[in-house]
């Protein structure tokens, strides 16, 4: 029998196609990495979240006790609080207190924040009632140390004056002491800003700002200011009083209660000497004498001329 030559024998055949299991292999084995990442993810989510707890409660050791305390009204406080003391660190349970140990904290910052802002308040308060009864006593002692007829500060009377009236702002001490120095019947203290300022016949001497003499350059501020309402004066006095106000609000002239300083306050009333002369001659002339005619035409007497003549004519 002879062999049959030239028989198909198909190579491909033993070349199993295993494509599909390899592409399965390398999904599972990336569900598998992916699975491990997220594992060592949420480890370390967990981790600093435990590390970020111990921190807390090391620097507050009361967030203990508020937790034990929450957990008595919260049961997922207290369930995660057990299952941390007793070592099992689960992450869900670990966020939960680190959550609360956060809000915790946070909720003492913002209160110690109103203290502190509350403390500083009251203190500013009682720093300007300090503030407002030295400026009193300082006018008060202003007025009852001046000399009469001459106008001169007594600088002894001034200084007692001052303290006698409670009076104990560091300014106004090294304004006393100059005055002591100088002595004149024009001294005048203004308040310019943070500034205590001294003048003379209305010019700058000395500035104080707590305690302290102005620098230089805020001395040619203030003397600037000084310039300046010395025109507010002027406008005022014009009836600009509006106009004057505003430069003083500018300039920073402020009452002892903060608030700006209006040219009434700081100047006095307005005196109109052409008012005053037509009143005193209203009183003196223009009175009705009735003539034997029956004419009622003010005529004045004799003594009434006199007394007009030795009030508003020159000598």
């Amino acid at each position: 029998m002879a062999f049959q030559t030239g028989s198909r024998v198909r190579p491909e055949l033993g070349r199993a196609d295993v494509s599909g299991f390899a592409r399965g292999g390398m999904a599972i084995g990336a569900g598998v990495l992916q699975g491990i990442e997220n594992y060592q993810e949420q480890r370390q989510i967990t981790s600093t979240a435990l590390s970020d707890l111990e921190g807390r409660m090391a620097a507050d050791p009361s967030i203990l006790a508020a937790m034990q305390q929450a957990g008595q009204k919260n049961p997922s406080i207290g369930k995660a609080l057990k299952s941390l003391q007793e070592g099992d660190y689960r992450q869900k349970d670990v966020l939960a207190l680190s959550g609360f140990a956060s809000s915790l904290q946070s909720q003492k910052a913002a209160m110690q924040a109103d203290q502190i802002r509350e403390i500083q308040l009251q203190e500013a308060k009682s720093e300007q009632q300090e503030k407002q009864m030295s400026r009193s006593a300082f006018d008060m002692a202003l007025s009852a140390s001046r000399e009469a007829g001459t106008g001169e500060i007594d600088p002894a009377a001034l200084s007692a004056a001052y303290f006698d009236q409670g009076g104990r702002d560091t300014n106004d001490l090294k304004i006393i002491e100059s005055m002591q120095k100088m002595k004149g019947p024009n001294l005048e203290a203004i308040e310019v800003g943070p500034f205590t300022v001294l003048t003379q016949d209305g010019k700058f001497m000395q500035s104080f700002s707590d305690g302290e003499e102005a620098t230089p350059s805020a001395q040619r501020v203030l003397e600037f200011k000084l310039e300046e309402r010395k025109r507010a004066r002027e406008l005022y006095e014009q009836g600009n009083t509006q106009e004057a106000n505003d430069i003083l609000a500018v300039n920073g002239y402020k009452d002892t209660f903060g608030r700006p300083q209006t040219a009434e306050k700081a100047f006095g009333p307005i005196k109109n000497t052409d008012d005053d002369k037509s009143s005193d001659l209203d009183s003196v002339v223009l009175v009705d004498q009735p003539t034997p005619d029956g004419d009622s035409t003010p005529v004045p007497t004799a003594e009434q001329v006199e007394d007009f003549r030795n009030k508003f004519l020159p000598k």
